[in-house]
């Protein structure tokens, strides 16, 4: 049974997570079940009744859904009969909660599912993805044991199934791949057992209770008649075909323990294995040279004669392959089947050792060549490619990465060997200054010291040296301080003050009245986007910095953080948790350096608060109170939030409508001590107040909706739906007309992108935009492994296959030139945020050199590592664990919430299926200043067939806005 789990992980790894889970349960009330009963029999007395009449219904089932396709194209299913009882006895228990007190579900007073449910008028998702369904408040009722019910009550559930085979079917959509594991936990845990005795007719005086007591396996009457049927225990569709795995020379044979073991040694031809004859194919057929498989892509196109053992063109039935699962313990054989994933077409033993023209000695050095493999020879290779740059700074930074993010065996190594390509500018000056070599040696230390500790960690910890003194006044000035001290204010920044509008003017001037005043004030800047939230922002940090002073500016996203000078994520800058419902205090030390930056600064400037969770603004109220020894809201600081509660609302994990609206700002006791700052005039869309009135009537939900809730836009901003690839080929033309020109030219492109609600569709687009992007293609697999090593070898495949959320893909496609996002906070203080976004310069096996392409260290050279880096344990997947890759994205497309903040030239937005979140349609909308800068895809339902209309979903909260308001 191990065998078919690691099958159905291999449809999964083939098509992706299931995308229903249906249970049928008998009833025992069938007609066809109560017309064959004889007289004062009961359903129970005939289990092999009912296992004849539920199979009739199994089948008619399948012909549901595989012939009829009443859920549309059915790619593959897996299905095992739960045979241990047939009979459901109680299907429904009635109203329960406070109306049915003795009810099995009450616990403690109170419902333990949580009935009834508040009304809702959408559907809303959890972290997980589960949905939380809606319950509309239409007027429907009904009377159930006395009790009056509405809609609350209501659990999904689908009519056609119901009305057809009149039996308990729970049909629930998956939302992730723990599905898997709980389909097979049945079997894995084995049969039931149980303890009986076998009494005989010689009654003896002596008698062993321990012989006559046994345990044996159980299994229900059903079961037994279903196995004596000879109905089938299990299906999988496609087929997997287990593919064998050798080394030169050790081919696998099965024999019979009695054969003559020389006449079946002259019989056996040992050259006609499945891999041998894989590797003849790939030479020899035109086909395989044509398709160049992997190894477990072969089955899909051939079928493998045991008899003849050889490979034949397949003509119908298709199938899928799995490679035998084989433990990373095994050596070499598990180093050749990690080559067998990755190259294509080998066509022989030889070939596979064969890596850029030279033949390595062993399987696993071309593992290791072929990046699938790590160790700390990746780290030196790394850094000797960085080097041959000459960028001695940039070496530095990246140096500095290595230490904290990749945590290298030998660090002293490493230094000690690249101390003269890591120090080369301060040699190159040495003629100049007449620096020693120990005070340029000490030099270099003291710059990556400072970098060390401005990720969070303590330099001493890597044993790099012993006797570093200290730098220049570093003991009067704290790294933080001097940092922001040290933020270039540009002259554009510092000529904004008079160019505001009369609403940002009587902002600025009250919020700077506040800063020179004994007690600080607490603002809230709101405003719809493109009211000028950045621009008024950037004044007040050009001003105040410009005097001398420092005002600290974050953002609750690493792409809102990007645009503000000096900008860093409020969880980098005031260490956040990221968890916070498990540790609700920030991470700061009353006596460090950061309490003290946050001490003398005048200004704290927080962008898209309104993105915040309430308990993390309240955990920084609580912060600053005790940094200042101060009882007034946030310590007496003069904080200014800012954002738009049109846009989208704080994630958090049970996104019910009511506790995400619990969990926003406007429901802390500090909202009604910040004093609101109203921005109506709409800079972004000056040129169309049309479209500006418009986006106001989406974001707060005065747009008229038709009876499914839908409403409709121009026909002028809607691309007309034909098929699916010419549709979107139209969107993407018009978002980039001119790929080849964005080559020359990288940055007239970074102003454009292409919206979605969901990372598929995101992930869709990349992969389109980044192979039709000019260049040639670098491909970096990345190297998973399971967090716990027994696990390694069934899950290998698997885990390549899996693209978890904040985790780079398995295999990242790049070309030069190209748009990257960063998916880690790697130097906040460097503009390293996650949500960065970055050009491609240069691209080598080990190392990327990339260009910051927005914010203050827009144009600086980044060069960036492999870094490993963990899946959370509460993951959709899982199964936690660890990838080792670039920590970077392709981004000509974003999701809409990581487009917050942002103003863009021109944009597409693509509905492959609706938008599910409050405010996600007005955010990727508002991104442009004219209705003629934006177009929208919008894709029909599996079933609604060629779309016409240009009608969507568009989500609003209106409570979250009358808190607000």
């Amino acid at each position: 049974m191990r065998r078919r789990y690691l099958d159905a992980m291999a449809l999964v790894q083939k098509y992706g997570k299931p995308d229903i889970f249906l249970t049928m349960t008998c009833n025992p009330m069938w007609k066809e079940i109560q017309d064959n009963l004889q007289f004062k029999e009961k359903p129970q007395d005939r289990p092999d009744l009912l296992s004849r009449v539920f199979r009739a219904k199994f089948e008619m089932l399948k012909a549901e859904l595989l012939d009829k396709k009443i859920f549309g194209e059915v790619a593959a299913f897996v299905y095992f009969p739960h045979l241990y009882s047939l009979v459901l006895k109680h299907m429904v228990h009635g109203p329960y909660g406070h109306m049915g007190k003795n009810s099995p579900c009450m616990k403690d007073g109170s419902c333990k599912n949580h009935y009834p449910k508040n009304f809702c008028e959408h559907t809303t998702h959890a972290e997980d993805s589960y949905p939380y369904y809606r319950r509309r408040n239409d007027g429907s009722k009904i009377t159930v044991r006395r009790f009056e019910l509405d809609n609350r009550w209501i659990i999904p559930y689908n009519p056609y199934l119901l009305a057809l085979f009149d039996c308990h079917m729970n049909v629930e959509i998956c939302s992730t791949l723990k599905l898997v594991k709980y389909l097979f936990k049945y079997i894995f845990k084995g049969h039931d057992l149980i303890s009986f005795k076998i009494i005989s007719d010689d009654s003896r005086a002596n008698v062993d209770e321990i012989r006559e007591f046994q345990q044996g396996r159980w299994i229900s009457p059903p079961e037994a008649f279903w196995r004596i049927f000879e109905f089938r225990l299990n299906e999988m569709t496609p087929a997997v075909y287990t593919l064998q795995v050798h080394l030169p020379g050790q081919q696998l044979i099965t024999f019979n323990k009695n054969s003559d073991l020389l006449p079946l040694m002259r019989k056996i031809d040992f050259s006609k294995t499945m891999l041998i004859e894989f590797f003849k194919m790939n030479k020899t057929n035109e086909r395989a040279e044509t398709l160049k498989c992997f190894y477990r892509e072969f089955p899909e196109h051939f079928v493998w004669s045991f008899k003849y053992k050889a490979w034949t063109e397949r003509k119908r039935k298709k199938a899928i392959g799995r490679l035998v699962a084989i433990s990373p313990h095994e050596g070499e054989r598990y180093y050749l089947r990690l080559l067998l994933t990755h190259v294509r077409a080998p066509t022989s033993f030889d070939d596979l050792l064969t890596i850029s023209g030279q033949k390595m000695d062993c399987f696993r050095d071309a593992a290791l060549a072929l990046g699938l493999l790590q160790s700390d020879t990746y780290l030196q290779e790394t850094l000797e490619e960085a080097a041959l740059f000459q960028m001695p700074s940039s070496l530095r930074l990246l140096f500095a990465t290595i230490l904290v993010h990749c945590s290298p065996t030998d660090p002293r190594f490493l230094w000690n060997k690249f101390q003269l390509e890591l120090s080369v500018d301060y040699h190159r000056s040495h003629h100049l200054c007449f620096y020693t070599a120990e005070e340029i040696r000490n030099k270099a230390l003291q710059e990556i010291k400072k970098m060390v500790e401005q990720m969070g960690k303590s330099f001493p910890d890597y044993h790099l040296t012993t006797d570093i003194p200290p730098a220049v006044h570093y003991d009067k000035l704290t790294k933080e301080i001097e940092c922001e001290r040290n933020i270039e204010v540009l002259a554009e920044d510092l000529i904004m003050s008079s160019r505001l509008n009369i609403e940002q003017r009587h902002a600025y001037d009250l919020i700077l009245q506040s800063v020179f005043s004994p007690i600080g004030q607490n603002f809230f800047v709101d405003g719809p986007g493109g009211t000028g939230k950045t621009f008024l922002y950037r004044s007040l940090l050009a001003t105040l910095r410009s005097q001398g002073h420092i005002a600290i500016a974050v953002a609750t996203s690493g792409v809102a953080a990007s645009i503000l000078p000096g900008g860093r994520t409020a969880h980098s800058r005031f260490k956040m948790p990221l968890d916070f419902f498990r540790n609700k205090t920030c991470q700061i030390s009353k006596q460090g350096s950061v309490a003290r930056l946050l001490f003398q600064s005048r200004l704290i400037l927080w962008d898209e608060a309104s993105m915040a969770k309430r308990e993390i603004v309240e955990a920084f109220d609580g912060l600053l109170r005790d940094i200042m020894d101060c009882d007034l809201p946030f310590g007496g600081k003069v904080v200014v939030f800012g954002g738009d509660f049109r846009q989208t609302l704080p994630v958090i994990k049970q996104a019910t409508k009511q506790t995400l609206i619990e969990s926003s700002l406007p429901n802390s006791p500090l909202w009604l001590k910040l004093q609101k700052l109203h921005l109506t005039q709409n800079m972004r869309a000056i040129l169309d107040p049309a479209f500006s009135e418009f986006l106001l009537r989406i974001g707060e939900g005065r747009e008229p909706v038709d009876i499914d809730g839908e409403i409709t836009l121009s026909s002028e901003m809607v691309i007309p739906y034909t098929d699916k690839e010419k549709s979107l080929n139209r969107l993407l033309e018009f978002v980039f007309p001119d790929l080849t020109a964005y080559l020359k030219d990288p940055y007239s492109m970074i102003n454009r992108c292409v919206l979605a609600p969901k990372n598929t569709s995101v992930d869709e687009i990349n992969d389109m935009l980044i192979r039709r992007f000019p260049g040639n293609l670098h491909v970096y697999v990345s190297s998973d492994r399971t967090v716990d090593p027994r696990h390694q070898g069934d899950y290998e495949d698997f885990l390549n296959s899996q693209n978890p959320k904040g985790l780079p893909p398995h295999k990242l496609v790049l070309k030069e030139n190209c748009p990257i996002m960063l998916m880690r906070n790697l130097n906040p203080t460097e503009g390293l945020c996650n949500g960065t976004r970055l050009i491609c310069r240069e691209l080598r096996q080990n190392t990327i050199c990339a260009e910051i392409a927005f914010g203050q260290h827009q144009g600086k050279r980044i060069f960036f590592p492999k870094i490993p880096m963990q899946v959370s344990d509460n993951d959709k997947n899982g199964l936690p664990f660890i990838r080792t890759q670039f920590p970077v994205r392709v981004c000509f497309a974003l999701t809409i919430n990581k487009s917050q903040g942002q103003t863009l030239d021109y944009v597409g937005i693509y509905l492959r299926e609706p938008v599910f979140s409050h405010g996600q349609l007005y955010v990727a909308l508002s991104r442009v200043k004219t209705s003629a800068a934006v177009k929208i895809l919008i894709l029909p339902g599996t079933f609604d067939g060629i779309k016409t209309d240009c009608k969507t979903r568009n989500v609003v909260f209106e409570e979250i806005l009358h808190l607000t308001a």
